[in-house]
């Protein structure tokens, strides 16, 4: 259990224990003890050396979003549950992505360890559901491989029945459930990893070639929600790969006829720390294309996934685009 999901070593996390108490429990203390570390050094974060090795934040030290502040100061509920669990299964095969072809993404729910891990995180929560931990407008994520198939999908969604949720979907099978859940609920979402504008370009980064099934299905989805917005879309930049104009062009076509007003611009986040130079500089290159179309389209977006200065940096060069008229 993870206080963050940045691909990161020794980000904050506690494995799960024998009980769902024990597991609750052993979360809220390191917490309790991540926030007065982060505390310490933002007090002391003026020039000189501190003598004093980080025991709890060691990860955080490192991350490009980690910002000093006032920690702490909030209600001590949990507003966000992100289930990210493995192993898991899904049926896309997306090139950047280890699981499918790992243990991670070998399900099975016969093996004892499997099922003893997914019953203690259900017990973890429940737990947490019992003591009023879990704050009354939390909202949820369900990531963890595709939950259309997912062999413990029903004690998922009893878990969040209709409560705001993101189904992380790949969109290869329309869902009755998550639809039920979208009509019910216009806080709750789904989102789709599209990473492309074309069938060709969908076939070379997921590897499974059903563009337009997913897109009848991303429309089946739309015509059940409560509102539009409820259908939101991630695209992974992959320069070279998916970063044509064309692409884009196609992208946004996309999002006016599901009215998706805003795109989560993401990065290939298995070498955020790893980019030389030439790499970082056709990335930016790349996003700032894409960034400006979609302002020029009135769409918004999110980089949460880039670092801040990165984020500044793209948004440098979208303006000179639009300035310049090159898109």
């Amino acid at each position: 259990m993870f206080l963050c999901c940045e691909g990161l070593a020794n980000i904050p996390g506690v494995k799960l224990g024998k009980t769902g108490e024990e597991s609750i429990e052993n979360f809220r203390r390191q917490r309790a003890d991540v926030i007065t570390e982060s505390k310490f050094f933002s007090v002391l974060n003026k020039p000189g050396k501190i003598n004093r090795k980080r025991k709890f934040t060691e990860g955080c030290a490192k991350c490009a979003n980690f910002q000093p502040g006032e920690f702490g100061n909030s209600d001590n509920l949990i507003h966000y549950v992100n289930l990210s669990m493995y192993p898991a299964p899904c049926q896309s095969k997306c090139f950047y992505c280890g699981v499918h072809s790992g243990e991670s993404g070998v399900f099975d729910k016969n093996n004892p360890a499997v099922a003893e891990s997914y019953e203690k995180i259900f017990g973890a929560l429940d737990y947490a559901k019992k003591i009023g931990l879990l704050a009354a407008n939390a909202s949820w994520q369900i990531s963890g491989g595709e939950i259309a198939i997912h062999p413990y999908k029903d004690r998922i969604l009893s878990l969040v029945k209709n409560q705001p949720a993101v189904f992380y979907t790949n969109c290869f099978i329309f869902d009755e459930n998550i639809a039920q859940n979208l009509a019910a609920n216009p806080r709750s979402a789904i989102n789709l990893s599209i990473d492309s504008g074309t069938s060709s370009t969908w076939f070379k980064v997921k590897n499974v070639d059903n563009f337009d099934i997913v897109r009848d299905n991303l429309t089946r989805y739309f015509s059940r929600s409560a509102k539009p917005g409820q259908i939101t879309l991630k695209y992974i930049v992959f320069p070279g790969i998916n970063s044509k104009l064309e692409e884009y062009s196609s992208l946004i076509e996309i999002m006016k006829q599901l009215q998706v007003k805003h795109l989560t611009i993401a990065r290939d986040t298995r070498f955020k720390y790893k980019l030389d130079a030439k790499q970082s500089e056709e990335l930016i290159k790349a996003t700032g294309y894409l960034a400006a179309m979609l302002h020029k389209n009135e769409r918004t977006f999110d980089m949460f996934t880039f670092a801040p200065h990165e984020r500044e940096w793209v948004i440098s060069l979208a303006k000179e685009l639009l300035q310049t008229g090159q898109v």
